[in-house]
């Protein structure tokens, strides 16, 4: 009864606190107008924090179900998976100057005379660095189920919504929770970002971390990042424990073999949940509330066949891939073209020329990860007490915004007199690094055990042990991580290559300076070249190598 009682009463305090925070998003504002600047006080940081928060779980709720929207679509149909990944490859390295400098005056010409023009504007910018990371990894998921599983579902005649709620998204729970997590912890970075909007010399600020953040480092106010720091480390812990840990304690019931982990995780706030009867009661109530909608679901997604759903599609048409490559050339020549008219062949080169800097920057930030943390993520994947401790670490780690922690390097930087040329790439690494390690070790957790008896079996150890049955086995969980982690570096070299640190200022060559200087002095022809020099450097990486990485691993070591 006690239990019961102190979740209810946590349950209307959440309620009560979202409803009256959503209500401060639609406030009254005009663009004329100045916003109340953000107060420095340390008192106020837990109602910055909780205004970041809100906008951070809305937007990974639009992402989730973009994510599984998106990762079904490219998953059944080669033409879909043909046309939209390579469009996802290149908006996950856009960087959000680039889509805030036309997003904002639009959501806020959308949201006439209310503040919910620049939450929209805001949330935008988070959902693009939550969702693709989540589109990657579901669309995978679906690709390497085992096939056994499929005709099964055939077999028993599953509907379309029995077969996403009773295979593809339990299949999929282990690596879409370790990926939302990541994509949760990388959002702090737009968060941060967009909380304060310079666009077409006009400056906007939301209340939130970011915001605090930004006027603490344009008042040179170190001790007022400190307390924002301190702040950021108690809500993460909060949200470990209430949401993550539950989650994760969860999605282990959903692992792809008949036996359960040796030691699986626990979390004393999902026990406390199971061990409510009011939530009992209020299952059933909404799993009855809810039954004809199922049921209609159910109708509206039966196949006309005996078998049940068709199979998932592998067979790639060669000609959507002509006509990606035609669009693709087309683009090209108009994009060059339109570089030469306004800022001639020179310039374009030098465009060129800094992205190749910033790409091998990139390649220096996943090949590092990569030698870092495999080793450090099937250690944690492999043994459920490890994960149990360094879990919340990780998520502690992986969620302060890079651009939060910028000031502390820039001043060594200065301090140490440090070139930027090789600084930039630690703090490139800073925001995508986490990639990696949460997707290698979502990969290294999800092995059934059988697979891992079977490695002991036959002895395998060291360089056999990774050869013939680690590396395998988390292969496609790498590629994944890969390839969100090299876009989130293109996204941070935008803020990498270029800090400032009050009235200092350190920048390096590359693209995501030259996209920063552009932005700030309103070159439109010089902002529209780095865009387009850095999508034609990330399509051409993920044409050229993801992608068949990608195959690979679903023709190796997909069944």
């Amino acid at each position: 009864m006690l239990l019961d009682f102190a979740l209810l009463l946590l349950g209307l305090t959440v309620v009560v606190g979202i409803g009256s925070l959503s209500s401060q998003m639609a406030v009254s504002f005009h663009p004329q107008a100045q916003l109340p600047g953000v107060d420095l006080n340390p008192l106020l940081l837990p109602y910055y924090a909780a205004r970041s928060s809100l906008r951070m779980f809305f937007a990974l709720g639009i992402s989730l179900a973009i994510a599984v929207g998106l990762g079904s679509l490219t998953a059944r149909s080669p033409v879909a998976e043909r046309l939209v990944l390579p469009l996802v490859d290149v908006l996950q390295s856009v960087p959000v100057l680039g889509f805030l400098a036309v997003i904002v005056p639009f959501f806020i010409g959308l949201f006439p005379g209310s503040l919910l023009g620049l939450e929209s504007a805001a949330l935008f910018a988070i959902v693009t660095g939550q969702v693709w990371n989540l589109i990657f990894c579901y669309h995978q998921s679906l690709r390497t189920i085992p096939p056994e599983l499929r005709e099964a579902s055939r077999v028993y005649g599953f509907t379309g919504w029995q077969q996403m709620v009773r295979l593809e998204l339990p299949a999929s729970a282990i690596p879409m929770v370790w990926n939302a997590m990541m994509s949760f912890a990388g959002g702090w970075f737009f968060a941060t970002q967009s909380e304060a909007i310079s666009v077409n010399n006009s400056n906007y600020t939301l209340p939130g971390i970011g915001s605090y953040v930004a006027a603490a480092i344009a008042q040179q106010r170190l001790d007022c990042v400190l307390w924002a720091l301190v702040m950021m480390l108690l809500l993460i812990v909060v949200t470990d424990q209430l949401f993550w840990r539950p989650i994760v304690t969860w999605s282990e019931q959903y692992r792809l073999d008949t036996n359960s982990a040796a030691t699986p995780s626990q979390s004393w706030f999902l026990e406390a949940l199971q061990q409510s009867e009011l939530l009992r009661q209020l299952g059933h109530w909404l799993g009855s509330a809810l039954l004809p909608l199922g049921t209609s679901l159910n109708r509206w997604t039966r196949s006309r066949g005996r078998d049940g759903p068709a199979p998932l599609q592998k067979q790639e048409p060669r000609w959507v891939d002509n006509l990606v490559l035609l669009a693709g050339a087309v683009a090209t020549v108009v994009a060059c073209h339109h570089s030469l008219q306004q800022v001639g062949l020179g310039e374009t080169l030098n465009a060129f020329g800094q992205g190749l800097l910033t790409f091998g920057r990139v390649l220096a930030v996943v090949g590092g990860s990569t030698l870092i943390f495999l080793p450090l993520a099937v250690l944690i994947g492999l043994r459920p007490r490890w994960a149990a401790l360094l879990q919340p670490v990780m998520l502690m780690l992986a969620s302060i915004p890079a651009n939060l922690l910028f000031p502390f390097f820039t001043v060594v930087f200065l301090f140490c007199g440090m070139p930027l040329f090789y600084g930039c790439v630690v703090l490139m690494a800073m925001g995508a690094q986490w990639y990696v390690l949460f997707n290698v070790t979502a990969g290294a957790s999800a092995i059934p055990n059988d697979l891992r008896e079977m490695s002991q079996v036959f002895q395998l150890k060291g360089r056999q042990r990774w050869k013939r049955f680690l590396l395998p086995a988390m292969f496609s969980a790498w590629i994944t991580g890969a390839v969100t982690a090299s876009g989130a570096a293109w996204n941070a070299s935008i803020v990498a290559e270029l800090v400032t640190w009050g009235s200092h200022t350190l920048q390096t060559p590359g693209i995501g300076s030259y996209i920063a200087e552009a932005t700030a002095h309103g070159d439109q022809p010089r902002l529209f070249l780095g865009l387009v020099v850095m999508a034609l450097f990330v399509v051409g990486t993920n044409r050229l190598v993801w992608r068949p990485l990608y195959r690979f691993a679903e023709e190796r070591y997909g069944n």
